[in-house]
């Protein structure tokens, strides 16, 4: 059995005070006990009497088949199969060295990610990586946003095809790029790509399989027109319009009420935006804004989701670039919390609330008995400060210390 004592903790909902036991056994929480009782000699026991323990982070969204580097989505059709799994290793080394305990993959070339879900889930991958959930490469129009993934789609016959192989291959959630994006020339992140009833479709085709649906979507437009055919997410939700920023009243109102869970916010204080994509800087330039006033209006639109009851979750977009390279998840909770989010809600974005959104709410993202033992241990009180939480003291993943 594996204890870890610390000074406090976050459960995954909440903070508790005073100092805190978490009892591991079988790569399972055995028990949570106030306090620092007596513990059987044969116990392996880590102390951290000043830092705070909690749940594994998970990353909602990510493309492991990024490299961290310049351009990364754009250079991933050149890879061979052999230098994907090279460049999907690493960045998962990197998410767990984070604190990260389990990625949501939202797009990948030609179902690499997925091969790599199946190896780890028959133990055929010998290092300790965090857990990987999959989409496949997102759905999109021909010539779309990641149409280099292999995902391109045109008509009801191929939107059918797509999710059915989808669900044929056990992906654990379907993408779509209802909007186009920044990272692929020729893109329109200002237009949708799906007419309504072809995302209608699309949605009831993979809930008609079992499988949720999350929405890539930059456009005003296009969210609207994902929140109307069902989705189960949407990543991004930029709500971008040729006027600027512009979220309505009633499509917040439309987000809570349908229970949306919303993630893909790149977390824009760590960003240097004189690095971002060439497609960024010609909007700001366009549009006369300096990179001060874009994080201005990005937090004023992020704290306005969190004060509507939007349910946010941590999913940088993680590997797309250097500046959201793998292990970013900790700098959208600090973003979180600059737009206004409290300590408690900003962490449970990342875990118990992240837990929910990937379909694994029941054993994973809390400190409870009975569920996987995926802990982090970060320095200090996170109540206070999370600037250490992308270095943590302690990682455990399925009861096992990482070293």
């Amino acid at each position: 059995m594996l204890a870890i004592r610390a000074g406090q903790m976050f459960d995954g909902e909440r903070f508790t005070d005073g100092r805190v036991t978490v009892l591991l056994d079988d790569g399972r929480v055995h028990a949570v006990e106030s306090g620092w009782p007596d513990l059987p000699d044969a116990t392996q026991v880590i102390d951290h009497p000043d830092d705070t323990v909690l749940p594994g982070l998970i990353d909602t969204h990510a493309h492991l088949v990024c490299d961290s580097d310049e351009n990364a989505l754009l250079r991933i059709a050149g890879y061979s199969a052999a230098e994907l799994d090279v460049v999907i290793t690493e960045g998962l080394r990197r998410q767990l060295a984070a604190g990260v305990t389990t990625v949501r993959d939202l797009g990948d070339r030609g179902f690499s990610v997925l091969e790599r879900r199946d190896r780890q889930r028959s133990g055929q991958t010998s290092a300790m990586e965090p857990t990987i959930l999959a989409a496949g490469p997102p759905l999109t129009i021909p010539a779309g946003h990641c149409h280099y993934m292999g995902g391109e789609v045109a008509g009801r016959a191929e939107i059918a095809a797509a999710v059915d192989e989808r669900a044929d291959r056990g992906v654990d959630i379907v993408k779509v790029m209802a909007s186009g994006g920044m990272g692929t020339p020729g893109s329109d992140a200002l237009a949708p790509q799906f007419s309504l009833d072809d995302l209608q479709f699309l949605v009831d085709r993979a809930h008609s399989a079992g499988l949720p649906v999350t929405a890539h979507a930059h456009a005003l437009a296009a969210v609207q027109i994902a929140v109307r055919a069902g989705v189960d997410g949407i990543e991004h939700c930029s709500c971008l319009s040729a006027k600027g920023v512009e979220v309505p009243e009633e499509l917040l109102a439309d987000l809570v009420a349908r229970g949306i869970f919303v993630g893909g916010f790149i977390p824009m204080p760590t960003m240097d935006l004189t690095k971002a994509p060439p497609a960024i800087q010609e909007m700001l330039r366009r549009q006369g804004i300096t990179p001060e006033q874009m994080y201005a209006i990005r937090l004023n639109w992020l704290g306005g989701l969190y004060r509507a009851g939007v349910r946010l979750v941590t999913g940088p977009d993680s590997g797309i670039g250097s500046l959201i390279p793998h292990g970013s998840v900790p700098n959208a909770i600090a973003f979180l919390l600059d737009a206004g989010a409290s300590a408690t809600d900003a962490l449970a974005a990342a875990t118990s609330v992240a837990a929910t959104a990937c379909g694994l709410g029941d054993r994973k993202g809390l400190l409870r008995q009975g569920f996987d033992a995926d802990i982090v241990v970060s320095a200090g009180d996170l109540r206070e400060t999370t600037g250490a939480l992308g270095e943590p003291r302690c990682v455990v993943l399925d009861g096992a210390v990482v070293s």
